[in-house]
């Protein structure tokens, strides 16, 4: 609030202008098939894996045997230096084929990580690595496999941002993203009062310490996955569709 407070006050009267109106607006917009089926995406991600994100965040902090500031580094060393690095990478290629980051991201290419980060951080099955070493290396080699899901999801978040750039204007981008917060925090409630994960991550991320075949059968398991891989099929059937500057 006080952020919001100091920008009604502190901006020009400039920001204070009424847009121009665009012609057949909301019309041209739903009629992008990649723009609904983004809402679709923000809805089911929302209802599904909004209750146990912050759970899953606990895992990474949450070792016995490794101190705070070492995951903190590690954190570093994934969200900005190789970020760095693969942001860089896909610069380069995205300036002959801008097509690669979207059809990577969103495609075939990563699949669901935000769900594979989650069933990691909240199953158990990264609480020991008896295969790692030791206690110290396998809280290391765990967090590690955590954070670089979680590198896999932003790739992808910045694949469905150019994605959206690549098929709409602006003005239509600003649009979509505004109607998406609204779309993402009415489900996100709705998922806190009904989805089978709203108390307990076991109803979509059962605990896999217990045993595998009883984690896999729990109905809710297999439905959230489904859910998650729908997502990239569907952007990747769409895109190259709708897509305004073909190379």
């Amino acid at each position: 609030m006080a952020i919001g407070i100091i920008l009604f006050y502190g901006l020009p009267d400039y920001y204070r202008q009424l847009p121009e109106t665009i012609p057949g607006y909301y019309v041209s917009l739903f009629r992008r098939k990649t723009v609904l089926w983004f809402f679709v995406m923000v809805i089911i991600q929302n209802y599904w894996l909004s209750a146990p994100y912050g759970r899953s965040w606990e895992f990474l902090f949450s070792s016995k045997h490794v101190p705070g500031w070492a995951i903190f580094l590690l954190a570093v060393l994934f969200f900005v230096l190789l970020w760095s690095a693969l942001l860089g990478v896909f610069a380069v290629f995205s300036n002959s084929h801008p097509w690669l980051l979207p059809i990577f991201a969103t495609g075939l290419g990563l699949g669901a990580p935000r769900w594979a980060q989650e069933f990691w951080g909240t199953s158990g099955l990264g609480l020991y690595l008896p295969w790692a070493g030791g206690p110290v290396a396998s809280a290391i080699v765990s967090r590690c496999l955590w954070l670089w899901l979680g590198l896999l999801d932003t790739i992808q978040i910045v694949g469905v941002g150019m994605m959206l750039i690549a098929t709409l204007t602006r003005q239509h981008v600003m649009g979509v993203l505004i109607a998406s917060q609204i779309i993402g925090g009415l489900v996100t409630i709705l998922a806190r009062a009904t989805s089978p994960n709203a108390v307990h991550a076991q109803g979509t991320f059962p605990d896999f310490t217990e045993g595998s075949m009883s984690g896999l059968a729990s109905k809710y398991f297999w439905i959230c996955l489904v859910f998650q891989l729908v997502i990239p099929l569907g952007f990747f059937k769409f895109f190259r569709k709708e897509q305004v500057s073909k190379s």
